[in-house]
């Protein structure tokens, strides 16, 4: 193959991973509703400590969150989530990621902005 060559098939997989790669690593909506499924017990006030598959799913959410539009999609889902549901407790909900030892910049309730 020749220079010209190698370069257009490198260009090709270089605008692939651009445009490929940042899907694949955010997640979607009912993606992060099901990674959160099993902390419904606590953020209900029903259980006095997350699952260990709680803080598991926690923690797959954190790290898909990796860029601002991942995080403020991921925002985005867990205020539509906490609104949807009414029997959610508020202060529970703000807990979590810190009883699962997780640190997370925006705070998790009914009244988070998440375009900032």
């Amino acid at each position: 193959m020749t220079k010209r060559g190698v370069a257009c098939v490198l260009l090709l997989v270089a605008v692939a991973c651009a445009v490929i790669g940042p899907s694949l690593a955010q997640m979607s909506c009912s993606a992060v509703d099901s990674a959160l499924s099993p902390c419904s017990q606590y953020v209900r006030g029903q259980a006095n400590a997350p699952s260990a598959e709680c803080c598991s799913g926690v923690r797959s959410v954190n790290q898909a969150a990796s860029s601002t539009q991942a995080r403020r999609d991921t925002c985005e889902c867990l205020r539509q989530i906490v609104a949807q549901d009414s029997s959610l407790k508020d202060e529970a909900a703000q807990a979590l990621p810190g009883q699962c030892g997780v640190s997370v910049s925006i705070p998790i309730s009914r009244n988070t902005d998440c375009s900032r």
